[in-house]
């Protein structure tokens, strides 16, 4: 007989194989005749049994251990195998039939106890065939579900979605089924994790109230589940939730246990927790007994998870915290991703506004730019024209009084002298429109800002760098908006223009003597010496496209401010604007020129 063979047999049949030999047989037939034997043959009267519904009880001369199949006494065993050893092979009969067997023939024995050795080891590889049988199972019902979370979550993009299908897989009952969940998420702030969702009953009433309605529908599947919430958004809704968005785990916490669990998985008590804030989360939340797992990627630690059995009061093995952490990390890799396209959506909204924001400034200042071209040349036609009509009424009116012209020519000279009176009026009435201004109270530093802001692209093309000391404690003061963006716009791109790549432009703002002093400098090329005093002459440019009319009105502006502007530079090492405005303006400072 083979080794495997033995192995792999239960002691009944290795007991039915006996009486091939022959001496065991005759011996066995003995015993059950030996009349004149003082011990019993049936276990029911040598045990003094009164289990009337054994198998075995009130049969003559039969091998109990053959008929009451997998049962002994009051205790029933899961393998025959099991029984034998943990109950025949202890007991006082089996024992007594195996005291009998002695004097016979030494082979019956010695087989008869390689047998129950053979039986022994064959019931430990059972034992390690079912155990190996119960890990395929498990690793099987892991990888499925794993199947499933990645079902679900492969066609979610957005964080609570993909939160709600975790947390779904994790207290339903066709998932791992823990009672409560809650997430805690790293946020905006590195030093604080922020309570964002959870799901659960929010008491017994309620937890018994959704059991009872999953159990009349066991078909619900996980993804049915998650869609069913999704619909409801109750994730966003829940009770629970709006207890948990309310708390804040300190990430830098020394005492704090909770915190802990943001780098490996932690089985908690309450009465483990020191730190305060573990403490009030603990309060707030109702945990007694519970399991922390990180949410975390290998580049990234995004926050943590925290499980309770609070309802039902099932502890939480290894093995469950194990199936979670596998669960949570499976998916955590998908709510980065979904995590890091809401920022980068959100980014590109701000920079669609920022865009329509600096477009309605260009449209401003283009705007701004025309009016004050227009302006410039309507007062360069206004002085032009003033400047010979003025003439021609004054020899008009000069001949007029003369006393050799009469008559028609006396006539014509009184329409000239009237009609020149009346274009000298209505030239100085529009130049009183263009030179207007529209004061309001406003910040000069928020002027100068969002004029950096918007050549900041300009700069960055170039390499040049903007340094910027405004001082944050100047008075605000009166001034027409449009038209001083126009100055400093003026000056900041000609800064631009006259640097080379890698330059620096100094912008500064301070108050002296009741007036508001902005002062613009570069490290260009600068003014040679013999241009510096015409660059405010209009139409005076040194550039192929320009007109030569912004640094002209820049300076018309300062002045209808009642203000001044001056500038200074050395060739080849830049120049410097000082623009000062008066902090109160009298009304005979308004220029009209």
């Amino acid at each position: 007989m083979s080794r495997a063979v033995v192995r792999g047999a239960s002691l009944f049949h290795a007991l039915r194989i006996l009486p091939l030999c022959g001496s065991f047989e005759e011996g066995w037939l003995a015993m059950r005749e030996d009349k004149h034997s003082n011990k019993l043959n049936n276990c029911w009267e040598y045990l003094t049994c009164d289990k009337t519904d054994c198998p075995a009880y009130g049969q003559e001369n039969a091998p109990c251990w053959e008929i009451t199949g997998h049962r002994c006494k009051d205790r029933v065993f899961p393998r025959l195998e099991e029984k034998l050893i943990q109950c025949c092979f202890k007991c006082s009969f089996f024992k007594q039939l195996k005291e009998r067997v002695k004097g016979r023939r030494w082979v019956d024995i010695t087989l008869l106890e390689t047998l129950e050795d053979a039986l022994v080891r064959s019931s430990m590889y059972s034992k390690k065939v079912e155990d190996l049988y119960m890990e395929v199972i498990r690793r099987s019902k892991l990888m499925n579900l794993l199947g499933e979370v990645s079902k679900i979550i492969s066609h979610l993009d957005k964080e609570e979605d993909i939160i709600l299908a975790i947390l779904t897989v994790i207290t339903a009952k066709q998932g791992l089924g823990f009672n409560r969940s809650f997430v805690f998420l790293r946020g905006q702030e590195f030093d604080m994790l922020r309570g964002k969702y959870a799901l659960g009953p929010s008491s017994a009433e309620e937890a018994d109230s959704i059991w009872r309605i999953l159990e009349k529908d066991d078909s619900l599947s996980l993804d049915k589940l998650v869609s069913k919430g999704q619909k409801l958004h109750y994730l966003r809704n829940s009770p629970l939730t709006k207890i948990t968005s309310q708390l804040a785990i300190p990430i830098n916490d020394l005492e704090g246990v909770m915190i802990r669990g943001m780098h490996e998985v932690r089985f908690v008590k309450k009465d483990d927790l020191a730190s305060n804030a573990d403490k009030s989360v603990s309060a707030a939340l109702g945990l007694e007994d519970f399991c922390i797992c990180p949410i975390a990627t290998i580049e990234d630690s995004l926050g943590l998870l925290i499980v309770d059995n609070i309802f039902t009061g099932k502890a939480i093995t290894v093995e469950d915290a194990h199936l979670l952490e596998m669960i949570v990390s499976h998916a955590t890799t998908s709510l980065r991703a979904a995590q890091l396209k809401e920022s980068l959506k959100k980014n590109v909204e701000s920079l669609k506004a920022t865009y329509r924001k600096l477009k309605a400034y260009e449209e401003r200042i283009m705007k701004a730019e025309r009016l004050a071209i227009s302006g410039e040349l309507t007062s360069s036609v206004i002085h032009e024209i003033k400047n010979p009509l003025v003439a021609i009424g004054g020899f008009a009116r000069n001949l007029f009084q003369s006393k050799n012209i009469s008559g028609s020519d006396r006539d014509k000279l009184e329409i000239i002298m009237n009609e020149a009176l009346r274009l000298e009026r209505y030239l100085e009435s529009l130049q009183s429109k263009v030179s207007e201004i529209k004061l309001e109270d406003g910040d000069i530093n928020q002027v100068i800002e969002d004029n950096c802001q918007l050549l900041q692209k300009d700069c960055e093309d170039r390499g040049i760098t903007i340094l910027k000391s405004l001082a944050p404690d100047l008075p605000r003061c009166q001034f027409d908006v449009v038209k001083l963006h126009e100055v400093f716009l003026n000056i900041i791109q000609n800064a631009i223009e006259a640097i080379r790549d890698g330059g620096v432009i100094r912008l500064s703002s301070w108050q002296d003597s009741g007036k508001v002093c902005v002062q613009i400098s570069d490290n260009g090329h600068g003014i040679p010496n013999d241009q510096i005093y015409k660059i405010f002459t209009p139409f005076f440019t040194t550039k192929e496209e320009g007109s030569g009319l912004g640094l002209a009105f820049a300076q018309r502006i300062v002045k209808d401010h009642g203000g001044n502007i001056s500038v200074t530079s050395a060739e080849g090492k830049g120049a410097s604007f000082l623009v000062t405005l008066p902090l109160v303006r009298e009304p005979s400072a308004i220029q009209t020129s």
